[in-house]
């Protein structure tokens, strides 16, 4: 098993707003950690430094994508700080056409008496 003080953590943090308390976390259990505000330098890091995971915010552009393609090409796990959206929703809004759709349905089960406009 691994001890924590042999692991190295990058952390890339564009906003600049968690990855010093995550830093300090990760130093404080003894581990190495750096931060880093882009991808791009996130990933001259990787071809110079040891890492063993990367923290990272989740996102779907084409630079985050690519920066996690690269890390899974390189075995290094990537935990995210973000959550990425639910992969589908609970609650969808309904289309004008499924609308359009049930109101004829509903029109159908109503008695024959009931005037349907043509």
């Amino acid at each position: 098993m691994t001890n924590i003080s042999d692991l190295t953590v990058l952390i890339v943090d564009p906003s600049g707003q968690t990855g010093f308390d995550y830093r300090k976390s990760f130093v404080d259990a003894g581990a190495g950690a750096h931060v880093i505000g882009t991808f791009a330098a996130a990933e001259r890091l990787l071809e110079t430094k040891k890492i063993d995971a990367a923290v990272v915010p989740y996102s779907r552009d084409a630079e985050t994508v690519s920066f996690y393609r690269l890390l899974a090409l390189k075995n290094i796990p990537c935990i995210f700080t973000s959550e990425p959206p639910a992969r589908y929703p609970i609650r969808k809004p309904m289309s004008e056409t499924i609308l359009t759709v049930q109101a004829i349905l509903a029109r159908r089960i109503l008695p024959d008496s009931y005037p349907l406009k043509s």
